[in-house]
Parts: structure tokens; C-alpha cells; sequence
């Protein structure tokens, strides 16, 4: 068991600290549960886990100063338990949140000893020793990012497997029965949390036309996915071709206007010239006929 803990420990640890490799997304619980089910000797099982544990926290997104419940330490946690125990997805699913709430305080505690390591840096910085303040930059985000969830896994999975081991197997088995069916139901909880933050009026009608083609006409989800295509293409090339539609308009407005504009200025300087030379009785002659051609044309806007 002390084994498999550190391997767990591992795995949490290195898909925490994934800023150091740019952030390739291997915190989801489909990629950690994968690796978490490999080191452990199951890959099929971590597959089969990541994928419910993706499902049921796939609207859940760290935004601004919200805590969100952290699905890795779920993934790598859960998907162990399971694994160790025999339980398979029910274990996983009944305690995907309690693990991933405690992970998402313990994220709390780790921007706090951000703050502390930043406090450090400054006194570096003050001094002009940058190289002293990136030191403590790189120990603080190794602590703060693996340590602190290597401790977390291991003790965990090193402590707690042999209790929920038990615990399992104190469980009836209509209890586990409904644990699993509960589990079928959480990746539709899962699509409702995200459906509630990106669904409008708009949007509804779409998303309710690929549930029908789905749900009754059975279609595949690639097809699906290729009929969305289509649609998104046919929406694009008639905006397009509206704005350029516009655009067009709108630069013969602008021709009008410049041509009615030099209309006027001729008549300004004709009346103007007129006026130089005192023939006022000519304006009725010459610039009258110049402001009615002017304002009759087929270019008045």
C-alpha cells in the first residue's frame, strides 16, 4: 500500500504542477484518472472513472475568487479508491465531491502561503537580488503546487484505503446498487451546471434539435456534431454575406453624399462669384436652376 500511495502522491503532484509544462489541461479528471488507473495497474478502470468524473464536473470552472471543488484531486483520489477497494464508480462517485471540496480548501491555504512566499520575494527583490527572489519563486510553486498535494494523496490512499475498504464492505449491497444508479445520474447534473451558464433563447433551440436527433432518430454523435457544422457554416457565410451586403450600401451612400456635396460647393462658388460682380438679378438666371438640378437629383440623399 505504501507503494501505490506514492504512486498516487505522484500523480496528484504532477498533474497540480502543470503550469511548469504550460498547461496542457492534464488536471482534467479524464487525463488523471487515466494515469492514476495506469500506475495502479487498470488503465481500462481509470478510463471508465475519468470519464464519469469529467462528465459531473464539467461545469465546474475556478473563477475569480469562487472556490470551485478541485476535480483533480478527485480524479487521482477517487479513481484509487476505486480501484483498491473493488467498488468501482459508485465509491467514485460518492466521494468525488467530499475529496474534491477538501482539495478546493486546501487550494485556498496554498494561495496563502503564496502571499507568504510573494512577501519573501519582495525582501529579495529590495535588495536587487533577483536571483535569490526567483529561488524562492521556484520553492514556493514546487511546495505549493506538488508537496502540498503529494501529502494529500498519500495520506489519503496510505491512511484511508484500508477504512473505505471497510466501510465498502460494510455497505449493503441495495445501497451500493443505488450509489451506482446515482452515478449514471450525475453526468447529466454535470451537463445542467454548464448548460445553465452558457445556455440563452438563442441557443435553446439548437440545443434542444440535437437532443431530438440524438434521443429519437438516434442519430451518432458525430453526426450530430458534423449537422452543428453545417449549421454554424450556413449562419457565417449568410452574415457575411449580409454585412457585406451593407458595406456595399454604404459606400454608395457615401458616393452620394460626396456627390451631392460637390453639387452644392459649385453652386457656393457660382453664387459666390456672382456676388463679387453684383449681379444679384443673375442668381435667378444661373444658381437658381444649380440649386433645383441640386436638390431634384437622383443623388439627394
Amino acid at each position: 500500500m505504501l507503494i501505490k500511495a506514492i504512486l498516487v502522491g505522484l500523480v496528484l503532484g504532477l498533474c497540480k504542477s502543470e503550469w511548469i509544462y504550460g498547461f496542457p489541461q492534464v488536471g482534467r479528471p479524464i487525463v488523471v484518472s487515466t494515469l492514476t488507473g495506469l500506475f495502479l495497474g487498470d488503465p481500462v478502470q481509470g478510463v471508465i472513472m475519468g470519464s464519469v468524473l469529467e462528465l459531473m464536473f464539467i461545469g465546474s470552472f475556478p473563477i475569480g475568487a469562487a472556490v470551485s471543488p478541485d476535480y483533480t484531486s478527485a480524479g487521482a483520489i477517487c479513481t484509487a479508491f476505486a480501484i483498491l477497494t473493488g467498488g468501482g464508480k459508485a465509491v467514485a462517485t460518492a466521494m468525488a465531491l467530499p475529496i474534491a471540496l477538501l482539495g478546493g480548501f486546501i487550494f485556498i491555504g496554498c494561495k496563502l502561503m503564496n502571499a507568504a512566499f510573494g512577501q519573501i520575494m519582495m525582501k529579495y527583490l529590495e535588495k536587487d537580488d533577483s536571483k535569490g527572489a526567483s529561488r524562492i519563486y521556484i520553492m514556493g510553486s514546487v511546495f505549493t503546487c506538488f508537496v502540498v498535494y503529494f501529502a494529500y494523496a498519500f495520506v489519503c490512499i496510505f491512511a484511508g484505503s484500508a477504512a473505505v475498504e471497510a466501510a465498502v464492505n460494510a455497505i449493503p449491497k441495495v445501497i451500493i446498487n443505488g450509489l451506482a444508479a446515482s452515478a449514471n445520474l450525475l453526468p447529466a447534473v454535470g451537463f445542467a451546471l454548464l448548460l445553465q451558464m452558457v445556455i440563452t433563447k438563442k441557443m435553446s433551440p439548437y440545443f434542444f434539435i440535437g437532443f431530438i436527433l440524438a434521443a429519437y432518430l438516434s442519430m451518432p454523435t458525430i453526426a450530430v456534431t458534423l449537422l452543428g457544422i453545417m449549421f454554424v457554416l450556413v449562419m457565417v457565410t449568410s452574415q457575411n454575406n449580409q454585412l457585406a451586403a451593407e458595406e456595399n450600401a454604404g459606400g454608395e451612400k457615401r458616393w452620394n453624399t460626396a456627390i451631392n456635396s460637390s453639387y452644392i460647393q459649385t453652386a457656393g462658388r457660382k453664387l459666390k462669384c456672382f456676388a463679387h460682380l453684383g449681379a444679384a438679378d443673375l442668381y435667378s438666371i444661373t444658381i437658381s436652376p444649380t440649386v433645383k438640378i441640386c436638390m431634384n437629383s437622383p443623388w439627394n440623399c
